[in-house]
């Protein structure tokens, strides 16, 4: 099992430092050092929420596999509230909640998502990863400008996005905003098993950036990353290692309890799924065609 300053304190901390560059004064760090000093306390570094796998784009090598889905979905959006409180419910504190997709402008709901969780003591930024392909709506651009949030856009220098005009229609609005210019990407590879050893698996996923900033929460089960998340949904991986169902009864201590120790895994199943381990850089956003690798 992995330590708890390793996979919990410390990537809180990084998180923290990274999130909505120039605006933290020295709340949030106070209010992070209070929840460790709880007894056996359940912090998340980032909580990722998929609100639907609809996408405005078609990457070949987009690591959540959107491409795979011949019939994207959103999300109901009862289901992705009441998950979202049993989450809450369950920890001290979430440093970052990361909303996405999928493409998270096409979820017709993200409003009133954005409603349930904005004024959440328990919560301390709220993080929108968008491809810049869409401009949202006036309506939305109100909510958006609540203090804790911050929207990352990631530019892959695909045609179809917008991400100058997005960026500064959301400072013109007072909304964080922080433009990412992505230069490649690491080739995640395809779904097929690898047949990779324990000692392997621990190795990648302890090495990964996935295993501390990227658990994602999926249709009420809690996985060890994003990219496992969606080889679960689409049946390519069955692994009741790297799921967490937070839909089934527990006390809230027990849910605790079981909770903390999955989030201290030291290994993946769906690193049998990946090749980032082998470093492989590829150009980003380059879109599925015909004959390409996902078609």
């Amino acid at each position: 099992m992995a330590s708890y300053f390793d996979r919990i304190v410390k990537p809180c901390f990084n998180e923290l430092l990274n999130i909505i560059p120039g605006k933290k004064g020295p709340k949030p760090y106070f209010k992070l050092i209070r929840s460790f000093m709880r007894k056996d306390p359940v912090v998340l570094s980032d909580a990722v929420i998929v609100l639907t796998t609809k996408c405005s784009l078609k990457c070949i090598n987009c690591n959540n596999l959107m491409p795979c889905y011949r019939k994207p979905y959103d999300i109901p959006l009862k289901e992705v509230l009441w998950d979202i409180k049993r989450l809450i419910s369950a920890s001290d504190l979430i440093v970052k909640l990361t909303l996405i997709g999928g493409e998270p402008f096409l979820y017709p709901h993200l409003g009133k998502v954005l409603d349930a969780v904005l004024d959440n003591p328990k919560i301390l930024y709220i993080s929108l990863t968008t491809n810049g392909t869409i401009l949202p709506s006036e309506e939305l651009l109100q909510k958006l400008s609540h203090p804790k949030v911050v929207v990352q856009i990631s530019d892959y220098g695909v045609k179809t996005q917008k991400v100058e005009k997005l960026h500064a229609l959301l400072v013109e609005h007072g909304i964080a905003s922080v433009p990412d210019k992505v230069v490649s990407w690491v080739k995640p590879g395809g779904t097929e098993y690898r047949g990779k050893g324990r000692k392997q698996l621990c190795k990648e996923y302890q090495e990964c950036f996935s295993s501390k900033y990227c658990r994602t929460l999926l249709k009420g089960k809690f996985y060890l990353c994003a990219r496992g998340a969606h080889l679960s949904d689409l049946g390519y991986m069955k692994s009741s290692h790297d799921e967490f169902n937070i839909r089934s009864k527990r006390t809230r201590t027990q849910f605790r309890k079981e909770f903390l120790r999955y989030l201290l895994s030291d290994y993946a199943d769906a690193c049998n799924y990946c090749d980032h381990g082998l470093k492989i850089t590829v150009k980003p956003g380059e879109q599925v065609t015909a004959g390409s690798p996902m078609e």
